[in-house]
């Protein structure tokens, strides 16, 4: 018995040789009599095959559209988090100048209000604003040198002489020598000197009190590092211990200076009257000691300053003066350098 005629499997099974470089042929859709002569069984087969077809391209369509709604939320997500972070970030960079210009007014208010302290008659209120001035140099680095000025004028304009002179500012030479008129500075002047010297750091300018006045003034271990001190007036003054490295003081008059155990190195002091000072223990090493009268000086020779600091031809070295000084008021250039005066203490 003959086998039934399928003329789709014919045209699929015997699909001829394909021509070298030439594409596949196409299979033609079987006609309506050549699906009417297929068996029950290859029709079902053919349905079934459709119907996994159609799920497969419902299914890729499903994903598609699942991927695109992924994508179109991945989007909006990120864009949403930019806008968030920039928002973020200008409120901060608001918040922060606003806060910058508050602090700022905060500092020029407090700085306003201790300059206007200064001026007031109470020694208590100018001593509160010269540490209130010290606090704003601390939290404003960059008011720091303005803080320094101030207070440096303002112990230049408070020194013992200033406004209002003390008895040490009309006194002689021999009449400083009593121990009796040993001064003790002011507490705001002395906070303003210390506070200001420390508030110098490397490479700043140094800081300036140049021509104060502070004759027999008890000084012990003040530092005063880094400071100009030019053309001073620090006759007797008790400078036990002091720290005045780096000290810029040409031409100023340390005449009996008490300077036992201070720190003068790399110390400028050109033409300064140092005659009859204690040097025991002083450190001169660097110091310029060009043109310096250090007649009568105690405490070290000639040769071991020499030694140590520098000299020159014009330095003078030897017996104590007989005439009198020649810096500081007038009124202290009476009075002869070779007398003994009352021994003096260090307190």
């Amino acid at each position: 018995m003959n086998a039934p005629h399928d003329p789709v499997g014919s045209a699929r099974s015997s699909p001829g040789p394909a021509p070298t470089g030439a594409s596949p042929p196409r299979i033609a859709a079987p006609t309506q009599d050549e699906l009417d002569g297929l068996s029950v069984e290859k029709r079902l087969e053919l349905l079934e095959a459709q119907r996994q077809r159609d799920d497969q391209a419902r299914e890729r369509r499903r994903l598609n559209r699942h991927q695109w709604f992924n994508s179109v939320g991945i989007l909006l997500g990120a864009l949403f988090t930019a806008g968030s972070l920039i928002t973020t970030a200008v409120t901060l960079r608001n918040g922060q100048e606003e806060l910058r210009t508050a602090r700022e007014g905060q500092i020029t208010d407090r700085y306003t209000k201790a300059v206007e302290q200064l001026a007031s008659p109470a020694t208590d209120v100018r001593f509160g604003a010269i540490y209130a001035l010290q606090r704003i140099a601390a939290d404003s680095p960059e008011d720091r040198l303005t803080v320094r000025s101030v207070l440096a004028a303002f112990v230049r304009n408070h020194d013992l002489c200033t406004p209002r002179p003390a008895p040490q500012c009309t006194a002689s030479i021999v009449e400083l020598a009593v121990v009796r008129t040993i001064a003790d500075l002011p507490p705001d002047v002395h906070a303003a000197l210390t506070i200001a010297a420390g508030l110098t750091v490397p490479g700043d300018p140094l800081t300036d009190f140049s021509q104060v006045r502070f004759p027999r003034a008890a000084l012990k271990g003040i530092r005063l590092s880094r400071t100009d001190l030019q053309g001073a007036d620090l006759t007797w003054a008790g400078l036990w211990d002091a720290d005045l490295s780096s000290l810029n003081a040409p031409e100023a008059c340390l005449t009996y200076a008490r300077l036992r155990g201070a720190d003068l190195s790399r110390a400028n002091l050109r033409l300064a009257e140092l005659s009859g000072a204690d040097l025991t223990g002083a450190n001169l090493s660097g110091a310029d000691l060009r043109g310096a009268d250090l007649r009568g000086v105690n405490g070290m020779s000639p040769d071991q300053i020499r030694a140590a600091a520098s000299t020159d031809s014009a330095t003078r070295f030897g017996e104590k003066r007989v005439k009198p000084q020649s810096c500081g008021p007038p009124n202290k250039l009476g009075g002869p350098l070779d007398e003994n005066p009352e021994p003096l203490h260090s307190g």
